[in-house]
């Protein structure tokens, strides 16, 4: 799903708390992807977000409301997360730092998952997922740390897991976040 361009006269976000004011200021969730476009350079503010594991990719929550959650996401190299989808209506992710390969699966007839497409996305890029073609997977495969600002609405409360040889899938509780 494309993200809308900024326009010309909107101004670029230059702090984490000035994204959250403006997307708490938005009533249509629908439009939080212009919002999110706006910003696209990581701020002084992201450092208490800035959390990493040598064992595992972590998620750092900055807000969770009714409407949406924000969480920072942070990679070590050679770091990646499961075969995953979730319950939010879209997401919008924003590389902030390093390079992540998105791996985008689909479920065949036989109920195998096939990859139909993997993208590069470097620092600055902005991608977008919705409900319905969202079974995919994130992955550093630079030699430096990434991290991305992931916006979903409306939170996630859940999300399915599959199994990369079989494409059985099991609905867990979504991930502890720090």
């Amino acid at each position: 799903m494309p993200v809308e361009p900024m326009s010309s006269v909107s101004t670029p976000l230059t702090s984490v708390g000035e994204l959250v004011r403006e997307l708490l200021r938005e009533p249509c969730p629908e439009l939080f992807g212009r919002i999110m476009a706006r910003y696209d350079t990581a701020s002084l503010d992201l450092l208490p977000y800035l959390k990493w594991d040598p064992s595992n990719y972590t998620r750092n929550c900055v807000v969770r409301n009714a409407r949406f959650e924000l969480l920072v996401i942070c990679f070590e190299p050679g770091q990646r997360t499961s075969i995953h989808d979730y319950d939010s209506e879209t997401a919008w992710i924003r590389v902030l730092g390093g390079e992540l390969v998105t791996e985008r699966f689909e479920l065949v007839d036989d109920g195998a998952l096939r990859l139909r497409k993997a993208s590069r996305f470097s620092t600055g890029e902005l991608m977008a997922l919705s409900r319905s073609s969202s079974i995919h997977r994130f992955q550093n495969q630079g030699s430096t740390r990434a991290f991305t600002l992931n916006l979903y609405a409306p939170p996630m409360r859940k999300w399915r897991v599959f199994d990369e040889r079989t494409g059985a899938d099991q609905v867990r509780p979504a991930g502890p976040t720090g």
